[in-house]
C-alpha cells in the first residue's frame, strides 16, 4: 500500500495614569488609560504640549501595527523634547517596521548618546546587527550590554543566535544554557534546545520542550514540536495526547491543521481505524480547504475501505489544487487498474 506521508512540519503598558489637578475642570477627574486610544486622544487634547503623551500614543499605535500614526506621534514627542532616549528607541522601532534600517541604527545611536547606560537601546542595536547578519558587530554590542549588566538573558539569547548562524555549536549551547539559568521562563531558550536535541535524535529534547510548555501551556508550536518529538522516538500514544491537546485549543493555525492531519495518519497507519482517520483528515480540510495532502490521504483511506467513488473525488480535488500532484495521479491510476480487474 502507498504510505500516507507524515507532515513534519513592546506590549502596551497596562497601568493607569492620573492627571495632575489643573485649573481646567475637564482635567480634574480625568484618568488616562494607555490601553484605550480614545483615552489617549483625550489626554493629548487636554495637554497638547506633553511629549510623554505622544510617546504613549505612539507606543499604542506601534503595538497595533498603525506604523504611520506611530511615526507621526513619536516625531511630535521628539519635537517637544529631543533629549529623551526612549523616544529615539521608539522611533527606531518604527523605522525598522518600515525596513528603514539605516534610520533605525541612527536613532538607536542617538539614544545611546543621550544615555550610554541605556541597555534597551544597546540590545535593540544588537538585534538590528543580527538582522543584517553583521555578527561581529552584534556580538560586540551584546558584550557591552553584558558588562553593564551581567544578569542579562536577552543579551545572551541574541548572542546564541549569532553563534548558531556562525556554526559555533559549543558557544551556541553555552549561551542557551546561560539564558535558561538566568531566566528559566525564557521559552525561546527551551525551544532552541528542544530543536537542537530533536535534530540530534536525542531524547533530552522532550525535557526541553516540556520545560517550555510549563512556561507557556497553550503555545501551539511547543505542543506540535513535542508531539513530533514523541513520534520521532516511536511513542505514538504520547504524540496523540499532545496533538489532541493542541487541537482542543480550537485554533485554525497551521499547527492545528497539521496536528489533525497527523492524528489521521496515526489512526490509519497505527490504529487501523479508517473511519477515525477520515474524520481527522476531514477536519484538517475544513480548517484549510487547500490542504492537498489531507485530500490525498483521505482518498487513500477511502480507497482502502473500498469507497472508490469518494476516493476518486478526493484525488480529483488534489489535481484541481495542483495538476501534477503525483500521489493523486497514482491514486487515480490505482483506481482505474482495480476497475479493470
Amino acid at each position: 500500500m502507498r504510505k500516507i506521508l507524515f507532515i513534519m512540519a513592546a506590549v502596551s503598558i497596562c497601568c493607569l495614569f492620573s492627571s495632575c489637578h489643573s485649573k481646567k475642570d475637564a482635567q480634574k477627574d480625568f484618568v488616562l488609560d494607555t490601553t484605550n486610544l480614545k483615552s489617549l486622544d483625550k489626554a493629548i487634547q487636554l495637554n497638547p504640549k506633553d511629549p510623554e503623551l505622544y510617546f504613549l500614543r505612539a507606543t499604542f499605535h506601534y503595538n497595533h501595527k498603525n506604523i504611520k500614526d506611530a511615526e507621526s506621534d513619536i516625531l511630535q514627542a521628539i519635537k517637544l523634547k529631543d533629549n529623551v532616549a526612549k523616544y529615539y528607541v521608539c522611533l527606531s522601532d518604527v523605522n525598522f517596521a518600515q525596513r528603514q534600517t539605516d534610520l533605525a541604527e541612527e536613532n538607536l545611536e542617538k539614544a545611546l548618546a543621550i544615555d550610554k547606560n541605556y541597555n534597551e537601546a544597546r540590545l535593540k542595536l544588537a538585534e538590528l546587527y543580527y538582522f543584517q547578519k553583521q555578527y561581529d558587530r552584534c556580538i560586540k554590542v551584546v558584550d557591552e550590554a553584558s558588562k553593564l549588566n551581567a544578569h542579562n538573558p536577552t543579551a545572551y539569547l541574541i548572542k546564541s543566535f549569532c553563534y548558531k548562524d556562525l556554526g559555533d555549536t559549543a558557544n551556541y549551547l553555552r549561551m542557551l544554557y546561560l539564558v535558561k539559568d538566568q531566566n528559566p521562563k525564557e521559552v525561546k531558550a527551551h525551544l532552541e534546545l528542544g530543536y537542537f536535541y530533536q535534530n540530534k535524535k536525542d531524547v533530552v529534547a522532550i525535557d526541553h520542550y516540556k520545560n517550555a510548555l510549563s512556561v507557556d501551556p497553550k503555545n501551539e508550536e511547543i505542543l506540535y514540536n513535542l508531539s513530533q518529538c514523541y513520534m520521532d522516538f516511536g511513542d505514538v500514544e504520547h504524540a496523540k495526547a499532545y496533538y489532541n491537546q493542541l487541537v482542543s485549543l480550537g485554533s485554525k493555525s497551521r499547527y492545528a491543521e497539521n496536528a489533525l492531519y497527523n492524528l489521521g495518519y496515526i489512526s490509519a497507519s497505527y490504529d487501523n481505524d479508517g473511519t477515525k482517520a477520515i474524520e481527522y483528515f476531514s477536519r484538517a480540510i475544513k480548517t484549510n480547504p487547500g490542504f492537498i495532502e489531507a485530500y490525498a490521504a483521505r482518498g487513500e483511506v477511502y480507497e482502502q475501505m473500498g469507497n472508490d467513488e469518494q476516493a476518486r473525488a478526493d484525488y480529483k480535488q488534489c489535481l484541481t489544487l495542483s495538476s501534477n500532484y503525483e500521489p493523486a495521479i497514482q491514486g487515480l491510476n490505482s483506481l482505474d487498474k482495480n476497475k479493470k480487474k
